[in-house]
């Protein structure tokens, strides 16, 4: 699978005759959040340099790094065939992006068949620059599916305002409940098909920034879960860069999200007192943080066994993408379908009965090595 590094997310992009997307101003499809389209005050004119062959259905716009004031707040997408006669896509007026490196996902209100588009924004106060870090347009509804997901309740505090972890955390994410309800959503999108699959229902989520040794851990169980996050781990994160820090509380956020989303196995016990129980939670917990694309995955070593939680397993789940794209969500599925949980019985269940846990780890290995 073609993977975003900057963010978690797998994307499909546009049927087109060129197989790299073109704009007078390349920093908007790049696939990097680092770089920017800095514009000018007013109404900005960007224009989509290639030859379209299906209608745009949906189409995200990045929120950059830089202060909220130059964030794109209105704006209309627009398609030609002629580049001459243009007509109104999609409008969207008063948006307000959750955090820095964030997406809002539009779905087009009036799509239809055009070569050429074009997006006209500018920000809330029209005296300011405008800045965005990229737009990503789709022919596919990338909403499909999910228009009706229960999104839960948040309780955000701050319990250590006073640390530098919590300031920077400020800067980085400016409206933490709308923050964690987005990623609620990513998670349950890897886990399970649609809305419509019997998802593990979370209905509030106490999430606390605390200044505590360790990174973050979720307690509580469904439909209540708490969820902390070390303002000291923040602090760490973050001495590289801001979008290092928002890398990597994605990525623990999507992890500890999953542990509230997740099935738990069967008749083998619990997490503490079950080494294959907890190797299942906590491997599922780490793939869907992998599929995410919030790991670095050059990391991956050959050794290890399944068994090891964490990373190991996670990478290992996640690998299976590779021989079936459902692969995670499959998995999954198994935890909550046998009545006796096995990595062995969940590989069968996957793949088939001729499919064993030993032969997929020793195929799962030898692609390691050739890395």
């Amino acid at each position: 699978m073609r993977r975003i590094l900057f963010l978690a997310f797998a994307l499909s992009f546009l049927t087109c005759q060129s197989q790299e997307i073109k704009t007078d101003y390349p920093q908007l499809t790049d696939n990097n959040l680092t770089t920017y389209y800095i514009g000018k005050p007013g109404t900005n004119k960007m224009t989509f340099q290639v030859s379209y062959n299906s209608p745009v259905l949906s189409y995200k716009i990045y929120s950059s790094g830089d202060n909220p004031a130059h964030d794109p707040a209105n704006w209309v997408l627009k398609g030609s065939n002629d580049g001459k006669k243009w007509t109104v896509v999609d409008e969207r007026k008063d948006q307000k992006f959750c955090s820095r490196f964030q997406e809002i996902l539009c779905v087009a209100q009036k799509p239809a068949a055009y070569k050429q588009y074009m997006l006209e924004a500018r920000t809330a106060d029209k005296k300011e620059n405008l800045v965005i870090a990229d737009v990503l347009l789709s022919d596919r509804n990338m909403l499909a599916g999910w228009e009706d997901f229960n999104y839960p309740n948040i309780d955000f505090e701050v319990k250590s305002p006073g640390t530098e972890g919590a300031k920077v955390y400020n800067q980085l994410v400016q409206n933490p409940d709308e923050y964690i309800k987005y990623h609620a959503r990513k998670v349950a999108e890897i886990l399970y098909y649609t809305d419509r699959d019997s998802i593990n229902d979370v209905r509030n989520i106490r999430y606390t920034l605390e200044d505590q040794p360790g990174v973050s851990a979720k307690g509580g169980s469904t439909p209540n879960i708490n969820i902390f996050y070390s303002t000291q781990h923040i602090e760490k994160s973050a001495k590289e860069s801001l979008f290092k820090l928002d890398f990597e509380t994605r990525g623990v956020l999507y992890h500890e999200l999953t542990h509230g989303y997740q099935y738990e196995p069967k008749g083998i016990g619990n997490y503490g007192n079950n080494k294959t129980f907890w190797a299942c939670i906590e491997g599922i917990a780490d793939a869907v943080r992998a599929e995410a694309g919030l790991f670095d995955m050059s990391t991956r070593k050959p050794g290890g066994n399944w068994m090891d939680g964490y990373r190991t397993t996670g990478f290992f789940i996640q690998w299976l993408t590779t021989k079936d794209p459902d692969a995670i969500r499959k998995f999954h599925l198994t935890v909550e379908k046998m009545d006796v949980w096995s990595f062995d019985g969940a590989i069968k269940l996957v793949f088939g009965p001729e499919a064993s846990i030993d032969g997929m780890w020793n195929e799962y290995q030898e692609f390691l090595k050739k890395q």
